[in-house]
């Protein structure tokens, strides 16, 4: 018989009242959970009172689930489990762990929740705004996992390139679960926990704060894009690839990225609506002075070899190049046919 199963057969032995708010409280029809408040105003009683009705009739389940050889095989099942894995486990996670330890996938978020409220164990940890929610068996557990994981947040603060722009994420988060001591597979699962960590559309994985994981705004989509396909785009381009990302539910808009790109230094115009990032070593400037930082720092060069190098910073047709190359006021062409600066 399926967990479910086992538990609707359970519940059904309870009193009428004490019934219908278990099975509503923990959205046992396939119907979502119901608050306290929500079922004190429908049956016209307390918050309160409908909470002494519930926790009555979870110390009945609790007597009969302790002589039901199948629901204390679950518990120990689900106890061990969480055991292997640092004594924690994010809510949803946990949820299909047990389908497969339990060989039945069927089972429920509802389910697991009614299975751990009538043992009381393992204790359900409230979502803040550092971590997801989550069970766990003892408090030492919870300590354990918040220590970790400022450490790892601290640890990493200082590997950003390491992990996103050189792929180390196995390198780097096994020696940090080293030197906390702490198994690999539990400090990963610790990791999953917190919110501190998260993974990008890329498949990076590092701190939500930085902008190349939870970018949030359309420069930092644009950045992050950019980096990642290492070519000139066009802001129309940049635009329809931010949108097939989904990075959120906000749409990129071709006028609102070329309007922000325009005026960040850290974007070089490279051609018309072509961007690229000055981190490559690409240099702000119109034609004319990329020119003229070339020849200034190679000395006089021939056309084809110009040609080349202005490649490396823009995009540009080689009559543009040729015909700003005739300006004498900046450049000038000596008897080998090679320019230089004027």
């Amino acid at each position: 018989m399926a967990l479910h199963d086992t538990l609707q057969a359970l519940v059904a032995t309870l009193p009428k009242r004490q019934r219908d708010i278990i099975s509503q409280r923990f959205g046992m029809g396939g119907s979502k959970p119901k608050t306290l408040q929500a079922l004190g105003t429908k049956y016209g009683i307390t918050r309160e009172r409908v909470r002494q009705i519930e926790a009555a009739g979870l110390r009945l389940l609790e007597k009969e689930a302790e002589g039901n050889d199948r629901l204390v095989s679950y518990m120990k099942k689900a106890i061990d489990h969480l055991e292997s894995l640092g004594g924690a486990r994010r809510e949803d996670l946990l949820v299909e762990d047990l389908k497969m330890v339990f060989r039945d996938s069927s089972i429920s978020d509802s389910d697991s929740t009614l299975l751990f409220s009538i043992f009381g164990k393992p204790k359900h940890f409230t979502e803040t705004n550092d971590f997801f929610p989550f069970w766990y068996l003892e408090e030492p557990n919870v300590k354990e996992l918040k220590t970790f994981v400022s450490k790892l947040a601290q640890y990493l603060r200082t590997k950003k390139e390491q992990l996103i722009e050189k792929n180390k994420f196995d390198e780097l988060f096994a020696a940090a679960a080293h030197q906390h001591r702490v198994k690999d597979f539990i400090a990963l699962n610790y990791a999953l926990i917190s919110k501190k960590f998260s993974v990008n559309a890329f498949g990076d994985f590092g701190l939500s704060e930085w902008p190349e994981i939870a970018p949030k705004t359309v420069r930092d989509k644009a950045y992050l894009l950019l980096k990642k396909v290492r070519r000139p785009m066009h802001f129309r381009e940049i635009a329809v690839e931010i949108n097939k990302v989904r990075f959120d539910h906000k749409r990129a808009h071709p006028q609102t990225v070329h309007n922000e790109l325009i005026k960040d230094t850290n974007f070089v115009l490279v051609g018309r609506g072509l961007y690229s990032l000055k981190e490559f070593g690409i240099e702000p400037g119109t034609t004319r002075e990329v020119l003229h930082r070339i020849l200034k720092k190679k000395g006089p060069l021939p056309l084809e070899k110009i040609v080349q190098l202005v490649g490396e910073q823009r995009v540009l047709k080689y009559n543009t190049i040729f015909f700003n190359l005739q300006n004498k006021r900046y450049f000038k062409k000596t008897g080998g046919g090679h320019y230089k600066v004027a």
